[in-house]
C-alpha cells in the first residue's frame, strides 16, 4: 500500500480532497500522486518480471503434471496459485480510480 509522510505523520489517503484537509498545497499533492504513480508503474515491471522469473516455471511444471496424469497435479496448482500469491503481495498494484 502506498503511504506518504507529511508533518511527521504517515498517511496513506491519497484523494485531493483529504490531502487539502491536512493542509497540503497543491505543489505537495502533485508531488504525492506522482510519487504514487511512479511506484505503481515500477510494481507493474517488477511483478511481471517475478511472474517469468519464478511462478511461470511453476505453471509449466503444472501443466506437465496435468498431461502426464500423475494424480498429484493439484498439488502442483497449489504451489503456483501460493507463488502468484506470493508476487502480487511483495509488488502490489493501486486499484483503478
Amino acid at each position: 500500500m502506498f503511504s506518504y509522510i507529511f508533518k511527521g505523520k504517515t498517511y496513506t489517503d491519497t484523494s485531493r480532497e483529504f490531502m487539502l484537509n491536512i493542509g497540503m498545497n497543491a505543489e505537495q499533492i502533485e508531488s504525492v500522486l506522482s510519487q504514487q504513480e511512479y511506484e505503481s508503474k515500477q510494481n507493474v515491471e517488477l511483478r511481471q518480471q517475478a511472474y517469468k522469473r519464478e511462478s511461470d516455471p511453476l505453471y509449466i511444471e503444472w501443466q506437465y503434471e496435468i498431461e502426464s496424469g500423475n494424480p498429484e497435479s493439484d498439488s502442483y496448482k497449489g504451489v503456483w496459485m501460493s507463488k502468484v500469491a506470493e508476487i502480487k503481495a511483495r509488488y502490489p498494484l493501486q486499484p483503478e480510480s
